[in-house]
Parts: structure tokens; sequence; C-alpha cells
């Protein structure tokens, strides 16, 4: 036998050995073009002949830099697919590329470490500043207060704004804590209609008035309504809005100087994609925003865009709604949201 064929003999041994021992088939290399979109997995991240070589006699091993770069445009893929914006994406690649790059791993364990390495990172950025504001505590700490909780809702048209008050509404009384919703949507047509309905059933009372009426002073009577009836929550519609209408950007400024909200939430749509961070970042130039809602996560949406919305304006994201039931609104899950760009 020549001495190259002893050469490809012990190699084919030594990929053949590497693949049955690896627990995680490391030697079996998967396209990412033939995954179906279930997000970034282990099967995805391809190694070169050499590296298993290497990972067959030495313990700890780097990538190298062709592995590197094909793995990061499969995670780019898998970001971008999962509506993550162009610019947060970059900015995550690059991060992960330097720790790629800086880091040796147990060849055995090798893809559930990268993977691992990946969703830390991920998580690392939507916990962002913390969890934000627990709203149903929130409220229970100041329940002995005589002044109730006032919480403010804006945001663009067609989100799904007013019937997200109504499932906060529900929840709340689900909980034992009372609310009367303002109706200070009087721009819209047929908005005080369906705020009217929605809060029919779920129980709760509504404060009204006429169509091209003040908002503002609808909200100050629902905060004297719920001040004499002793109830705990007064939750605030507002007609929708885009970031760019100065004269009802105006208009919320001012429901926001009688009204004094405990909490500003932002309902937005999870289907929107890029432009939904920017959209936040403007309008907390006007108005802070405490928290975000974000909804129709049940119109097949990945939900990536609140990487983008923690990575850009670091507010808090509360509650996803995820369908049109009162009841399907649940409480933010950074999980959640990692589980559609990479799973383990």
């Amino acid at each position: 036998m020549k001495v190259e064929d002893e050469v490809v003999s012990a190699e084919t041994t030594v990929v053949e050995q590497t693949e049955r021992e690896s627990p995680e088939g490391i030697g079996k290399e998967t396209s990412a073009s033939k995954r179906e979109d279930k997000g970034l997995n282990p099967t995805d991240i391809k190694l070169s002949l050499k590296t298993r070589i290497k990972g067959a006699i030495v313990r700890n091993i780097s990538l190298s830099e062709p592995e590197i770069e094909n793995f990061l445009d499969t995670l780019s893929i898998s970001m971008l697919q999962s509506d993550v914006a162009q610019e947060t994406t970059e900015k995550f690649t690059k991060l992960m590329s330097d720790r790629l790059h800086s880091t040796k791993f147990d060849y055995k364990n090798m893809r559930s470490e990268i993977i691992g390495e990946v969703r830390d990172s991920l998580l690392s950025i939507l916990k962002g500043k913390g969890d934000g504001v627990d709203i149903l505590r929130y409220v229970r700490d100041r329940a002995a207060d005589a002044q109730p909780v006032r919480i403010l809702f804006l945001g663009p048209n067609g989100t799904g704004k007013t019937t997200t008050i109504a499932k906060v509404a529900y929840m709340f009384k689900q909980n034992g804590i009372s609310c009367v919703i303002s109706a200070s949507d009087t721009f819209r047509a047929a908005a005080i209609e369906q705020t009217e309905h929605h809060a029919a059933k779920v129980g709760v009372p509504v404060i009204r008035g006429e169509y091209g009426a003040d908002p503002a002073s609808i909200a100050f009577n629902a905060i004297e309504y719920a001040k004499a009836h002793r109830l705990n929550v007064v939750l605030i519609d507002t007609a929708g809005r885009q970031e760019t209408n100065k004269n009802l950007i105006m208009e919320v400024q001012k429901i926001v100087r009688i009204s004094k909200p405990d909490l500003v939430i932002y309902i937005g749509e999870s289907t929107s994609g890029n432009v939904i961070p920017i959209q936040i970042s403007e309008f907390n130039k006007f108005v802070k925003i405490d928290g975000i809602i974000l909804t129709k996560l049940d119109c097949d949406a990945k939900g990536g865009n609140a990487i983008s919305i923690s990575d850009v304006t670091g507010i808090p994201i509360l509650f996803f709604g995820t369908g049109e039931s009162y009841q399907s609104l649940i409480k933010y899950d950074p999980d959640f949201i990692v589980n559609s760009i990479v799973q383990t």
C-alpha cells in the first residue's frame, strides 16, 4: 500500500470514528437551505474535514475562518427570516464573530456550545434593562391609594389597540382588580362603539363623549369616575396616530398633561417588521413610553422584531397578543422569541 493511501485510510477511519462517538452527529453536515423554516439548529453548523480530524485528536478546538463565515451567514438568514431588522442582525453577527474567533469549544459538544452562545447573547439583548413593570403587582401595591392607577395606551392605526385594552381589562378583572375604560379615541369612526362593545363583553364601565370632543377631557372624567367609585385602574384609549402626525402627537401630549398617567404603553404589531423600532423611538421623543405590547403574534409572525425593539429602544416588552379572544394576552417571554431563531 502506498503512503498516500495509508494517509487517506487513516483520515477516513478518524472521521468515521468521530461520527460514531459524537453524541450530536457532528460529522453529518446539513445544508441550511434544506432546513424547514424552524430556526437555526446544531446540524446547520458545518465542520471541515480538517476540523473533524483535529477534534478527534485534540479535545478543545476553534472554528476556522471559513467555518465561522458560513455559520454567521446561516445565522443572519435565520434572524432576517424571523423579522429581525437588518441593522440589528449585522450588529449581532459582528458580536458573534468576535466571540467565535476568541473561543475554543469541546469538540464533542461543539455544536450545542455554539448554539448556546447564540441563545445567551440573544437573551441578553431581549432582557435588556430588565423585565419591565409587572402591571398586576404594580396595581396591587397601590391598591390602598385613593388615586387610581392611570394607564395610557398609544400606537399607530390598525394595531389592535382597542381590543388589546379590553384584554388588559379582562386580565385585571380576572385578578380582582377593578377598572374603567376611557374612550378617548374621538377621531376614528366607530371607535367609541367598538370600545363600548368590548367593555360590555368583559364587564367593565366606559366613560365616553361625542366624536370630535376633547380626548383629554374624557380621560379626566374617567379618572374622576374611578375616584368616585373607588376603582383601581383607568385604561385610557387614544386615537391611532403615526409618529409623523404632529397634530395628533400634540393631542396625546395634552392627554398626558391632563391625565398624568402612571404608565404609558405602546401597542404595535409583531408583523410590522423593521419599521416598529423606528416608530417607537420617534413616539418616545414626545411621550415617554414605559412598556410595549406586541399584537398579532398569531398571524404568522416570528416576533424577531422584539430583538430589534430591545436593541434599538431599550424599552421593555410586557405582553404578546396571540389571538382574538380576551384571554389571548400572554406575558412576554424572551425564550419564545429566541426559539423562533435558534433551535436546541
